[in-house]
Parts: structure tokens; C-alpha cells; sequence
């Protein structure tokens, strides 16, 4: 599929850190597509054909090798574009870089990548206190264990997307309204963005 016919965004941030509750609030105010991954994932572990491998990453909260999740990824902004949805959110997407490429050579490179930044405590109090399908025996540990893997991982994905000058860091500290301007204050900043907003 061409990727001119599309626009990607992607969304990073920690675990808890609000791309999932900001993406439905963008996506439903403007009308864009939102895919989250981990989302995706949990569906297609609850197929009956479902790869044992990957089911075994989604239940332990490990990355699924990127040579699964392309064709995934794939398959579904395929169908958001041949519905008419062209502006997608892609939310949680890279959880680290080395991902990035090879999605990005089937599925086209994002115009703008939001980096949602919440500190540690604020983000573990809502990972613990939010319920997820599928992800009820997300507790404390599991946050440890996916908030190092963040850090460890995130700031080669910050790097990568600064230096194409399309990312956009914005403070998800504060409750879902206050976060919500910020990220549309940040956004509004943008001539990319206005150029989204123009075509959507």
C-alpha cells in the first residue's frame, strides 16, 4: 500500500503514562484512527491459529520479536486506510528502536512521534489502578519490570526521532484534561500538525 495515502503517529511513553486514555480523547475529538499495539496483541493471542511464541511474549510482557509484529501492525493500518481512516495513532509503538525500521519499511515513517513523560510514582499509581481486558494480573511487579525496560530502552527511540526533528515530548503528569491541553498546545505549535489537521 502506498504510504502517501496515509499519516502516521507514533505514541512512546512509560507504561501508565497516558497513551492510551489521550489517544481516544485526540482520536475522538478529530477523528483519527487509533490502533494500540498492545491491544492488537491481546486480540490476536485469542485466536484459536495464534503462534505459541507470541502468546507466551503478549502473557509475560515481553517485546514480541519484530519479524511477528510487522506483518501484524501491517494488516491492521491496512484496513484503518481502506476504510477512509488515514490520520492513525499508533499507540505504544516503538517500545524500542530497533523495531522502528523494519515496520516503518511496510508501513511508511511517522510525520510526528509523541513522547508522553510522567514520572515514575504518577505512572505506577495509574498502571495499578486502571482495568485493562487482559491485563487483570498487571500489578506491581509487572510495572518494575516494564517501567526499567523503558528506561533502558527509550532514550536511543527519543534520540532517533530529535534528530528527524518530528518528535514532540509533552508533560502527562498532571490529570487526563490537564494533560489533554498540553498535548494540544504542543500539537497546535507544530506546522505538521496543522498541515494534518487541514487534511484530515
Amino acid at each position: 500500500m502506498d504510504s502517501s495515502t496515509k499519516s502516521l503517529i507514533f505514541i512512546i511513553g512509560a507504561p501508565g503514562s497516558g497513551k492510551g486514555t489521550l489517544c481516544k480523547k485526540l482520536s475522538g475529538e478529530y477523528g483519527f484512527s487509533h490502533l494500540s499495539v498492545g491491544d492488537l496483541l491481546r486480540q490476536f493471542t485469542s485466536l484459536s491459529n495464534a503462534n505459541k511464541n507470541i502468546v507466551d511474549c503478549v502473557h509475560h510482557g515481553e517485546l514480541v520479536p519484530v519479524k511477528a509484529l510487522t506483518p501484524i501492525l501491517k494488516s491492521h493500518i491496512d484496513e484503518e486506510v481502506e476504510s477512509g481512516r488515514n490520520i492513525i495513532l499508533l499507540d505504544g509503538f516503538p517500545r524500542r528502536l530497533d523495531q522502528a525500521a523494519p515496520v516503518e519499511a511496510l508501513v511508511g515513517s511517522p510525520v510526528l512521534v509523541l513522547f508522553f513523560d510522567c514520572p515514575e510514582k504518577v505512572a505506577e499509581q495509574r498502571f495499578l489502578t486502571r482495568k485493562l481486558t487482559g491485563r487483570e494480573t498487571d500489578d506491581g511487579q509487572t510495572f518494575r519490570k516494564r517501567y526499567q525496560e523503558f528506561i533502558e530502552l527509550n532514550s536511543n527511540i527519543v534520540e532517533n526521532y530529535q534528530t528527524k526533528d518530528i518528535l514532540l515530548k509533552i508533560d502527562t503528569s498532571g490529570d487526563t484534561e490537564v494533560s489533554y491541553q498540553k498535548l494540544l498546545s504542543a500539537l497546535q505549535d507544530t506546522s505538521k500538525w496543522r498541515s494534518l489537521i487541514t487534511i484530515a
